[in-house]
C-alpha cells in the first residue's frame, strides 16, 4: 500500500495520488500506443517483403533458368539500390551463387529470419529467403536483407511525440489538479485554520455555511460544536468562578467562626484548621499543623492545657469510621471547657476521606446557662428563691411527704405596713427593708428548709419532714420575733418591722400545693386580725374572718362586673419627646362603682383580688379583647398599648388568642403594643421569655413595664427580647431635684439606646421633668403634664395634642 509523508497537507496528498495516477495511466498508454505502432509497421513490411518475393520471382526467374548471370547481377545491383535492400544473393539448385549485390564474396549467408523478431546479428535489417520458380520448376534461391531503419525511426519518433503530448498532459493535468484539489480543499483549510485558533482560545471564532455538499455539512458541525465547547467552557469557566467565590466564602465563614474547625485525612493526619482551632488550644498563630496528629499539634507548646493522655483517648477516631464517635468535653488547665465533635466525611462517590473534629469553648455558655438557671430560679432583690422555685419544691416535698409519711409545713409572711415604708422613705428603703430581712431569715433556716420571696414584701417558708408541730410553731416564733428586733434606720430615723405568718401544714390542712398557698395565705390573715406581729396556724373556724368577707366580696363584685359589663378602659397618650407629637396611647382599666354613680373603682382595688382569685386572666383576655375591638374601630389610630398580669405569661394559649382575636378584626399586629411588669417577667424567666418570643411571632411590639425596681434589671434584657423599657415612675418624680435618679435615668436611656430598644417614662408632671428627659434621650414620656387617662381621649377622634391644647 502506497504510503505518503504524513507533513504533508491533504492538498499535495490529493494532487500527488492524482500525478502518480496519471502518469501510471499515461506509461501505459505510450507504450501500447508504441506496441501497436510497431506492429502496424511489420505488418505493412511484412506486405511489402511479399510484394518483393513476388517481384523477385518475375524478375529472376527467366534469366536464372537461361543461366544468365549478367542480367541477374544487373538485376539484384538494381535492387539493393532501389527497393531498400541491404543485399541479394542468388543460389541455384546446387546451392552455388550465381549472382549477388551488397554481399561480400567468402562470407556466410545469415540465417533467414522466422519471425518479426530482429536477429542478434542485425537487429537493423530483416534476413529472408524466396525461392525462384519458374513454370512450377525451382531454379534457385533468393538470400536477401531489408533494412528495418525505417522501423526504429518510425519507432523512435512515436516515442518522442507520445512523451511531448503525456509531458503536455501531466502539465495541464498537473495544473488542472491542483485547481481541482485548492477548489476541494480550500474550504477544509479554513476549517483547519479555524479549529487550530479555536484550540488557542478564540471560542468566539465561527465559519460561513457556504455550500449543502459534505464540506457545508462539516462547516455546520464545526460551528455546532464550537458553539457546543464554547457553551460548556463557558459554564466550567463560570462554574470555575463561582467555586472559587463560594471557595473564599467559605474560607471567610470558617476564619470568621469561633468554632475551633480541624481537618484530618484517614490517617488522622491534619490537613486544616482555622485560626479559631489554634485560639482555643492557646496556640501561637503562626503555628504550622499540617501533616500532624490532633494531639501532638496541641501538645506542643510547654503550657499545654490538656494532659496527652486525657486527649488520645479523645482524639483518636474509631478504627471503623462508620462507627458512633460520641461527643465530650475537655476540662482545660486553666478551667476551660472545651467540647468535642467528630464527624466522619465523604467524597461524592461515598469514600471515607478523613474527619471533621469540632471544638467550641463552651465555658462562657456553661456561665451564662447557670446565670440564667439562678434568674430563672432566684428573686432579683433579695437573692433568695422565687415562686417558681418554690413550686417546684412543694411538688417534691409532697411527692416524697407521700411515699415516707412524714408531714411537712408551708409558712407564709408578709410585713405589717410595708406601704407607710414605701411611701414615707421611697421604694429604695424599702427595697433595702427587704434585703435586710431575707438576709436576717437566711441565718434562721436549715439547709433542707426553702426559703422564697414570693413579690413584693410576701415571703415564704417551705419546711419538709416535720417531726411535730411544736418544732414548726418554735421556728414560726423565732422568725417573728428576729423581724421585730431587727434594727432599722431611714433618714435618721429608727423604723420597727413586724410580720404577720400563717402556718399551713400537710397533709392536715391540704394535701396539693393550691390548698396548702391558698391555707398559708389564709392563716396569714388570721394572723393580721389577732394585731399583727404573730403568727398563727392555719384554722378554718376563723376562715370566714372579716378579711376573708372582703376578700370574697370583692370576688362577688368582679364577677358581677363581668356579667353587667361594669369594666371600661381609660386612655392615655404617650408622647415623642423630641416634637411632643402622640406615639399612642395606653389603655388603663377601671370598673365603674354601681354604689357612687358617676365614679370609677381604681385597678388598685380589684387587681389583687383578681390576682388571688384568678380571675385576672379572664379580666386580661376582656382587655386585649376591649382593645383590638378599639383599634379596629379607630383606624387612624397608630397603636395601643395594654398591660397584661404576670400570671397571663404562664398561660401558653394566650398569644394565640391574641393573634386570633386580631385576624378576627382584621387589625395589624404592629399597632397592639403589650406591657408586662419587670416584677412579673423576673418572677419566671422561662415563662416570660416564652411568652415574649411567641408575641414577637404573632407581631405584636413589647414592653417592659416599671423597669429599674429590680435589684439586676440590666442583667436581664440579655434575656428578655422586648422592644421597649418603661422606666418606672419612682424614678422620675422628682427627676430635676434627685442627682441619683438623674443619673440612673440616664443610664437606661443610654443602654436602651445602645441595644436599640426605645424608653417610655411614666409620671411626667412638670416641664422641668420633660425637658431633662429629652436631654437625657429618653424617647416617649406620659404623665398628667400631658394629659389624663380618659374613656374618650381625643385621639380617637383623630386630634393632636396640639388642638387639643388650643
Amino acid at each position: 500500500m502506497l504510503k505518503l509523508p504524513h507533513h504533508l497537507s491533504l492538498r499535495s496528498k490529493l494532487v500527488l495520488l492524482l500525478l502518480i495516477v496519471e502518469v501510471a495511466m499515461l506509461t501505459l498508454l505510450v507504450v501500447n500506443s508504441v506496441r501497436l505502432s510497431q506492429d502496424s509497421l511489420i505488418e505493412q513490411a511484412q506486405v511489402r517483403y511479399t510484394e518483393l518475393n513476388t517481384l523477385f520471382n518475375a524478375a529472376l526467374a527467366a534469366p536464372l533458368a537461361q543461366r544468365d548471370y549478367a542480367t541477374l547481377h544487373e538485376i539484384l545491383a538494381e535492387s539493393v539500390h532501389q527497393e531498400g535492400v541491404v543485399y541479394a544473393v542468388l543460389v541455384d539448385r546446387g546451392g552455388l551463387i550465381v549472382a549477388s549485390a551488397g554481399w561480400n564474396k567468402g562470407r556466410t549467408l545469415p540465417v533467414a529470419t522466422l519471425s518479426t523478431r530482429f536477429n542478434d546479428t542485425h537487429p537493423d535489417q530483416f534476413n529472408t529467403t524466396t525461392k525462384i520458380i519458374l513454370a512450377g520448376q525451382q531454379y534457385g534461391t533468393l538470400h536477401y536483407g531489408v533494412s528495418t531503419l525505417f522501423l526504429t525511426e518510425a519507432r523512435a519518433h512515436l516515442v518522442r511525440q507520445s512523451a511531448v503530448i503525456a509531458g503536455v498532459e501531466i502539465l495541464l493535468s498537473t495544473l488542472l489538479i491542483m485547481i481541482l484539489g485548492y477548489w476541494l480543499t480550500r474550504h477544509l483549510a479554513s476549517l483547519t485554520r479555524a479549529a487550530e485558533a479555536f484550540a488557542q482560545g478564540q471560542l468566539e471564532i465561527r465559519l460561513p455555511v457556504q455550500s449543502d455538499d459534505e464540506v457545508g455539512t462539516l462547516t455546520h458541525a464545526f460551528n455546532f460544536m464550537a458553539d457546543a465547547i464554547a457553551g460548556q467552557i463557558g459554564a466550567l469557566t463560570t462554574s470555575t468562578s463561582q467555586l472559587h467565590e463560594e471557595q473564599a466564602r467559605l474560607v471567610a465563614l470558617l476564619h470568621a467562626m469561633k468554632l475551633g474547625i480541624l481537618f484530618a485525612d484517614t490517617d488522622n493526619r491534619i490537613l486544616y484548621y482555622n485560626p479559631a482551632f489554634l485560639h482555643i488550644w492557646r496556640l501561637p498563630t503562626n503555628s504550622s499543623l499540617h501533616g500532624k496528629h490532633p494531639v501532638d499539634a496541641i501538645t506542643q507548646t510547654d503550657g499545654t492545657l490538656a494532659e496527652p493522655s486525657q486527649l488520645i483517648g479523645l482524639m483518636t477516631p474509631p478504627v471503623n469510621p462508620h462507627e458512633e464517635y460520641p461527643a465530650a468535653e475537655i476540662r482545660l488547665s486553666d478551667g476551660h471547657l472545651v467540647t468535642r465533635l467528630s464527624h466522619p466525611v465523604y467524597d461524592a462517590t461515598k469514600n471515607f476521606i478523613g474527619h471533621l473534629w469540632i471544638f467550641e469553648d463552651v465555658t462562657q455558655e456553661q456561665q451564662t446557662a447557670q446565670q440564667l438557671i439562678y434568674l430563672a430560679e432566684r428573686d432579683s432583690l433579695t437573692g433568695l428563691f422565687n415562686r417558681h422555685r418554690l413550686r417546684e419544691e412543694m411538688e417534691i416535698l409532697l411527692a416524697e411527704a407521700e411515699r415516707s409519711g412524714k408531714p411537712g409545713a408551708l409558712l407564709f409572711f408578709d410585713l405589717d405596713e410595708f406601704k407607710y415604708i414605701n411611701d414615707t422613705f421611697g421604694h429604695h428603703a424599702g427595697d433595702a427593708t427587704l434585703i435586710r430581712i431575707a438576709t436576717e431569715l437566711s441565718t434562721l433556716i436549715r439547709r433542707n428548709e426553702i426559703l422564697a420571696r414570693l413579690g413584693g414584701d410576701e415571703f415564704a417558708l417551705l419546711i419538709p419532714q416535720i417531726t411535730d408541730l411544736k418544732q414548726t410553731e418554735d421556728l414560726a416564733e423565732r422568725v417573728v420575733q428576729s423581724i421585730a428586733r431587727l434594727p432599722l434606720i431611714f433618714e435618721d430615723q429608727p423604723l420597727r418591722v413586724t410580720i404577720s405568718l400563717g402556718i399551713a401544714l400537710y397533709p392536715q390542712h391540704g394535701t396539693t400545693i393550691e390548698e396548702l398557698i391558698a391555707h398559708a395565705d389564709t392563716a396569714m390573715y388570721q394572723a393580721k386580725a389577732c394585731g399583727k406581729n404573730t403568727w398563727q396556724v392555719y384554722r378554718p373556724e376563723l376562715d370566714m374572718g372579716k378579711q376573708m368577707v372582703a376578700r370574697l366580696a370583692w370576688n362577688d363584685r368582679l364577677s358581677h362586673a363581668f356579667e353587667h359589663n361594669l369594666f371600661q378602659l381609660h386612655f392615655q397618650g404617650v408622647y415623642r419627646t423630641a416634637d411632643r407629637s402622640l406615639s399612642h396611647l395606653e389603655a388603663l382599666i377601671r370598673m365603674i362603682d354601681e354604689e357612687k354613680p358617676g365614679e370609677m373603682i381604681m385597678p388598685a382595688l380589684f387587681i389583687p383580688v383578681a390576682e388571688k382569685s384568678g380571675k385576672i386572666l379572664e379580666l386580661d383576655r376582656w382587655v386585649i379583647s376591649e382593645a383590638i375591638t378599639t383599634l379596629a374601630r379607630h383606624p387612624r389610630l397608630h397603636a395601643l398599648a395594654i398591660n397584661l398580669s404576670g400570671r397571663s405569661l404562664a398561660d401558653p394559649s394566650l398569644p394565640d388568642y391574641i393573634k386570633d382575636t386580631l385576624i378576627q378584626h382584621d387589625v395589624d399586629p404592629k399597632r397592639l403594643l403589650i406591657e408586662i411588669t419587670e416584677t412579673s417577667a423576673i418572677g419566671d424567666l422561662h415563662d416570660a421569655g416564652r411568652f415574649i418570643e411567641a408575641l414577637h411571632q404573632t407581631g405584636c411590639a413589647t414592653c417592659l413595664d416599671d423597669f429599674g425596681t429590680g435589684f439586676s434589671s440590666f442583667a436581664y434584657l440579655k434575656y428578655l427580647k422586648v422592644d421597649t423599657l418603661k422606666i418606672d415612675g419612682l424614678f422620675i418624680r422628682d427627676l430635676p431635684n434627685d442627682h441619683d435618679n438623674q443619673l440612673f435615668v440616664k443610664s437606661i436611656a443610654d443602654v436602651a439606646r445602645g441595644m436599640g430598644k426605645i424608653t417610655v417614662a411614666e409620671f411626667v408632671e412638670d416641664e422641668a421633668t420633660l425637658e431633662l428627659l429629652h436631654r437625657f434621650g429618653v424617647d416617649l414620656v406620659q404623665g398628667y403634664f400631658l394629659d389624663r387617662p380618659i374613656a374618650d381621649h381625643p385621639a380617637l377622634q383623630g386630634y393632636s395634642l396640639a388642638e387639643r391644647q388650643a
